[in-house]
């Protein structure tokens, strides 16, 4: 199997379920859910995940790639398909639980064969290209479904949906055979609890980068439904909104590598941490559909970054044979972050209104940046001393 071949599973794929989330929430809010309710339906995204994707990276590591990307593709399909088949608000919670799971199955498979095609050379441009699908991903599957929803309703919607994890998994099951086996278990390491990842210096900067942008990226998906719902866009324009910040994170991805070498990994998080508060709270200062256009794109620019870095780091900073391990635990920091996020700011967004969310936002964000600022600072090696070579 080929990165192509990868890159075409992992867009599918997302296609659908980046789609399903957007779809989840514009139908609650369209049954009238309270943002509270809206939040728990995006919560209802990541509990599962949270507690189980470091077992499931652990199965991943012990029997390889193969039957958990099959496994996770069709089941994000067929879980889609329960917002046709019952279309109602409660409905939609079991709905959010399995799409899930599904998802997080598929994520720790695919991820770890993204790491293993190639030599390491190769990884950061193999990881570059994988975020690039999620990114193309994003931007077609939020414009697709906001527009979808106009023309044929969210039952209709919910069936587009399903077929790109089902034509995924059709590729899937195609290209199995040349899927990268599981070591024996003879080569694998003697298993140490997960706990032991987490004292690792190096994986741990970069589960705590992970957190963070999965932070901005949630409540940024949050806030635009409740917020374009607020000032009486469209579903299509709430779409475009999501889809212009997803636009926006495939452009900055491809110029990525070039901003690693001039900057390094910590400069460009630091950098796109501030610059993405800046933008949050800029957006609850305007009601103008086409500066809220212009902001989406400002904050993806910012923000779009964070993924292929901190997936290419946790898989390299990961001892030899627990790759898959550790990125179950990245999965299960960012699962938290989607549990815990929405439901407390959609409970703060309910209470207080939209404006202290905006806030909240960019206050983790800076937060943030605070934080990876201070990591680089020491991390910086001492100046040698007078007359040395650099």
């Amino acid at each position: 199997m080929t990165i192509v071949h990868v890159t075409m599973i992992v867009m599918l794929t997302h296609l659908g379920v980046i789609g399903a989330k957007l779809l989840l929430a514009l139908f609650a809010i369209d049954l009238g859910a309270s943002p509270v309710q809206v939040g728990l339906t995006f919560a209802l995204f990541s509990i599962l995940p949270a507690i189980f994707a470091i077992s499931a990276g652990r199965w991943v590591d012990r029997i390889g790639v193969r039957a958990p990307l099959l496994i996770g593709c069709g089941g994000a399909g067929l879980a889609i398909t329960v917002v046709f088949l019952a279309p109602g608000l409660w409905a939609l919670y079991p709905c959010a639980a399995l799409i899930g799971v599904f998802f997080m199955i598929y994520a720790v498979a695919g991820q770890s064969l993204v790491g293993s095609l190639g030599d390491t050379t190769d990884r950061t441009r193999n990881f570059s290209y994988y975020s690039l699908a999620v990114a193309l991903a994003g931007v077609i599957g939020r414009a697709g479904t906001g527009a979808s929803i106009d023309l044929i309703g969210h039952r209709g919607t919910a069936l587009l949906l399903a077929l790109g994890p089902l034509v995924a998994l059709g590729l899937a099951w195609w290209l199995r055979a040349r899927t990268p086996v599981a070591k024996s278990a003879s080569e694998r390491p003697v298993r140490a609890p997960a706990r032991e990842l987490w004292k690792i210096p190096a994986l741990r900067r970069a589960l705590i980068a992970a957190a963070i942008v999965e932070s901005g990226n949630e409540l940024f998906a949050l806030f635009i439904p409740l917020y374009g719902s607020s000032l009486g866009l469209s579903a299509t324009f709430i779409g475009m909104l999501l889809a212009t910040f997803a636009a926006a994170t495939f452009l900055v991805r491809i110029a990525l590598p070039r901003l690693v070498g001039r900057f390094g990994e910590e400069g460009v998080l630091c950098g796109a941490l501030g610059c993405a508060a800046v933008v949050g709270i800029l957006m609850v200062t305007t009601a103008q559909p086409w500066v809220l256009l212009a902001l989406s794109a400002a904050f993806g620019f910012s923000l779009g970054c964070g993924m292929p870095l901190s997936m290419a780091l946790t898989y390299a900073r990961a001892p030899d044979g627990r790759a898959a391990e550790a990125i179950g635990m990245r999965q299960t920091v960012n699962k938290s972050i989607e549990v815990t996020v929405p439901v407390c700011f959609g409970a703060l967004a309910g209470v207080a209104g939209l404006a202290p969310l905006a806030i909240a936002l960019s206050l983790v964000l800076a937060v943030g940046a605070g934080v990876i600022a201070r990591d680089a600072r020491r991390r910086r090696p001492p100046a040698g001393p007078p007359g040395s070579a650099p």
